[in-house]
């Protein structure tokens, strides 16, 4: 009887060690969009065929970010310059559109929480922001100012002016970056809107910002006390960053953008929003 008791604790141990086997091998394995290590040799679907297979590209915005991303007065729906564009390159891929609004701040951040794909708000590929993400090519050239009250008290007339000033800047822009290289103080806000509150109220003294944005505001306010002070050369303003390794998907989104940009697409957007094409060099 002791025998066939150690027998039946030895069929006990091999089942146990079965079991285990076949739970590690479920924890090991990959979820979507992860790389595949088994011995199979298979790979896990790339960034590309992902979005073909939800059907859709998830782009985040501000949607308070006129004319780029702003909700229409009349119909409260989402549009803008960069919502028509992020649109245009879906359809060119196959799938839909798909927007989710949040701040500036929290757009990049949650592309890297895998929540969204990409962001649609003007995103400028800094030497930073290039070490972690891949960039398409620009679908918006632009260039940059210096807001101040209409009485401009500080003086300023050139980027290089902001020195010593205090600068009312988002988080994570690289306008924020602009004003640190040149000396400013930055003082952090939310978005534009808040930025000219700052400067009305006296906390800050300038801002700088995307001048497209800026005449927008003062074409929607008009009486708004605020003036662009000094503005820079054209470059280019807008990329759409990818997680590190989406190069099918960037391929992709690129293509599609080469062929707007070629059939005057783009253009007819540029022209709707401001008055002229921003969309080309």
């Amino acid at each position: 009887m002791s025998n066939t008791h150690g027998v039946f604790r030895k069929a006990v141990a091999l089942l146990s060690g079965v079991a285990v086997l076949f739970s590690l091998a479920a924890c090991g394995s990959s979820s979507a969009g992860e790389s595949d290590s088994s011995d199979s040799g298979k790979t896990s679907t790339s960034a590309l065929e992902q979005v073909k297979s939800a059907g859709k590209i998830v782009f985040a915005t501000e949607g308070t970010y006129a004319p780029f991303s702003y909700h229409d007065s009349k119909t409260n729906e989402l549009t803008g310059y960069d919502v028509e564009v992020a649109t245009a390159i879906a359809k060119e891929i196959g799938v839909k559109a798909e927007f989710a609004e949040g701040s500036f701040d929290s757009l990049l951040a949650g592309v890297d929480a895998k929540k969204y794909d990409t962001v649609a708000d003007q995103i400028s590929a800094t030497d930073e922001r290039k070490a972690k993400y891949d960039f398409t090519e620009p679908y918006t050239y632009s260039y940059g100012v210096v807001v101040t009250t209409k009485d401009n008290p500080k003086n300023v007339s050139s980027f290089d002016n902001v020195k010593g000033l205090k600068a009312a800047e988002t988080g994570t822009s690289n306008w924020n970056k602009t004003a640190q290289e040149k000396g400013a103080e930055i003082v952090q806000v939310n978005d534009f809107g808040q930025a000219v509150e700052a400067l009305q109220s006296g906390r800050a003294d300038v801002t700088l910002n995307d001048g497209l944005a800026v005449l927008d505001y003062l074409k929607q306010k008009p009486d708004a006390n605020i003036k662009i002070a000094a503005k820079s050369e054209k470059t280019p303003a807008a990329q759409l960053p990818f997680r590190k390794g989406s190069d099918d998907l960037v391929k992709a989104v690129n293509d599609a953008i080469a062929k707007l940009q070629k059939d005057g697409t783009l253009t007819k957007i540029s022209e709707k929003y401001f008055g002229e094409d921003f969309s080309q060099e």
